[in-house]
């Protein structure tokens, strides 16, 4: 199960948009309006392919544990997850307690007890540095309840995550409607969908790739059409209601993509291997998508608004990947190592660059 193709590779797709995204904002002179309706340049729309893929990825995990071992462990499960997020994450944080302590950033005490407890989607606006950090905030309160609900058993496993794809878009309408500040669209409680999303297909996995085995190509081709023509679409349509139904549904941040990410993530691990299979399997994408989590974790301080050397493009590029090197190999090797031990089957976490060898990490 940990070596399901295609998905290192998904995310190194995903990490190359978020960092295109911030490249774009502080860079390069473009309208940002335009080139947000671009998938490649929304790092949003890069998020949310991350949140479907570990939807998928950790329920699918949970399903053979279960399959496997008659039921799931909650405590090698809260385990693995810290062994897997803390330490980078934790690493990050000291080095920015470090450069504050020497005068070359400030983050508030706000914004340090929100990042310190995963729960920077309630203030991301309030420090730059951190703010990136919204995205594991949501994820790590997901995770904190899913293996509790996927306990209960597969009916209700099944009806909770379709239950938050159906209400999570009212949120949304809400918000728009009576904003708040602190319930926008980087809320988890706007974005939980997405991981949802993830869950749901890793639930009905069997039922979707028996319906979807004959219509691989139309529905890869017709994903990637939604996902460049929706966002430039929902600009041009005046009706009332056709606003409600892309306030609803989103462009490429609400049910909309999430769809689309959910048939392409299908479309790679078990359609045809042709040349987008390749692709996504080459030792490039293979190798970034090993990197993705150091490389989201580092990008933000190298892409900032403070005019330092480092932060210039092009030297900044090479200084996030290297910081993502030491990070990985460095500080999250050895704790991967240990988290295998809790996982009940030994797990690859070596960082071969060889798509056979892919290893997928949680």
């Amino acid at each position: 199960m940990n070596k399901l193709p295609s998905l290192n590779g998904l995310r190194g797709i995903s990490i190359i948009i978020v960092i295109l995204f911030h490249i774009s904002r502080f860079n390069i002179l473009v309208d940002q309006e335009i080139i947000s309706r671009i998938p490649i340049f929304n790092g949003r729309f890069g998020v949310n392919v991350f949140f479907v893929i570990s939807g998928f990825l950790i329920t699918s995990l949970l399903l053979a544990e279960e399959e496997r071992a008659g039921s799931i462990s909650l405590k090698h499960f809260y385990i693995r997850r810290t062994l897997r997020i803390f330490p980078a994450y934790f690493f990050l944080l000291f080095v920015y307690f470090m450069l504050q302590l020497l005068g070359y950033l400030h983050i508030s005490g706000n914004s340090w007890l929100t990042a310190l407890t995963y729960t920077k989607y309630l203030n991301y606006k309030d420090s730059f540095y951190t703010s990136h950090a919204w995205s594991l905030s949501i994820e790590e309160n997901f995770y904190l309840f899913w293996p509790v609900v996927f306990m209960t058993g597969n009916r209700t496993r099944k009806e909770v995550t379709a239950y938050i794809i159906l209400v999570v878009p009212l949120i949304r309408l809400y918000a728009y409607y009576y904003p708040i500040k602190w319930l926008d669209e980087q809320s988890l409680f706007t974005r939980l969908d997405c991981i949802a999303m993830g869950c749901y297909i890793a639930l009905y996995k069997k039922e979707i790739l028996h319906k979807l085995s004959g219509y691989w190509n139309p529905l890869f081709y017709g994903s990637l059409a939604l996902l460049f023509t929706v966002p430039w679409l929902s600009r041009l349509v005046s009706h009332t209601f056709l606003q409600l139904f892309f306030v609803l549904f989103g462009e490429l941040t609400g049910t909309i993509a999430n769809l689309a990410i959910g048939i392409i993530l299908m479309y790679s691990i078990y359609g045809p291997k042709n040349g987008w299979y390749a692709l996504l399997n080459s030792r490039l994408l293979n190798y970034l998508g090993i990197l993705s989590y150091s490389l989201y974790l580092w990008q933000q301080i190298f892409i900032s608004k403070r005019e330092w050397w480092v932060t210039h493009f092009p030297q900044n590029i090479l200084l996030i990947y290297l910081s993502a090197i030491f990070s990985y190999y460095v500080v999250e090797r050895p704790f991967l190592r240990l988290k295998s031990n809790f996982s009940g089957k030994k797990m690859i976490v070596k960082g071969t660059t060889t798509a056979k060898a892919s290893t997928v990490q949680l």
